[in-house]
């Protein structure tokens, strides 16, 4: 058995403000720092033997913690990256909206093809973050902390509900909407996954979020 846990960036300053980040580099605020160190604090209980962290700054600072509390390296990948939002990167969607209405409404639609000026589509996001999970899935590591995004989250909790089914959804729903810091647990045992905890975020020291099971 496999040991998946999936952790959100803490919080920066553009996650405070409502404006979207995709693929530019930000790093963390004054808040998400300490999130980051409370969520090490957590996570130092677990067997955690492999560390793994979208290469984007706002991830690996908050991988960092953890990596020096249990004395392991941040492997950095650039498939755990968010989805390239082009257009929309740095703003929010009402500005976007305002200069291309048309391209917005399509890429709200849900269509996996679709995407923003200058940006990435859905599917390509299923795309790179499946080998993700079937190089962990194949490799030698029993407990493997994943720090990441929150739409490469959703990429990856949709593969886990889809995992072996012929024909696969082409849709990433956003029943679960990950709060920064948050920590998620899945397990992979009999050849699928099961969900252990999703959206957690009782380990910080702040108002508690809801938690789905």
């Amino acid at each position: 058995m496999k040991i998946l846990y999936l952790i959100r960036h803490g919080e920066t300053d553009h996650n405070a403000a409502g404006r979207a980040m995709g693929q530019t580099d930000i790093s963390l605020n004054a808040r998400g720092f300490e999130q980051a160190r409370q969520t090490a604090e957590f996570l130092r209980r677990y067997p955690v033997e492999h560390i793994m962290s979208s290469d984007l700054s706002r991830a690996m600072e908050t991988a960092q913690p953890l990596a020096e509390v249990l004395g392991i390296a941040v492997v950095p990948e650039k498939r755990l990256r968010e989805l390239n939002f082009g257009i929309l990167e740095g703003r929010t969607v009402a500005e976007c909206e305002a200069e291309d209405p048309e391209a917005v409404a399509r890429w709200r639609s849900g269509d996996f093809d679709a995407a923003l000026p200058g940006g990435e589509s859905r599917r390509s996001l299923m795309q790179r973050t499946r080998g993700v999970l079937d190089d962990i899935v194949a490799g030698p590591h029993a407990h493997v902390a994943l720090f990441s995004h929150g739409g490469t989250l959703n990429a990856l909790h949709t593969h886990m509900v889809e995992h072996g089914h012929p024909v696969p959804r082409e849709h990433i729903p956003r029943v679960f909407r990950f709060h920064n810091a948050s920590v998620s647990m899945s397990a992979w045992a009999d050849g699928q996954w099961r969900f252990l905890a999703v959206n957690s975020t009782f380990h910080l020291a702040e108002e508690p979020r809801p938690l789905s099971y």
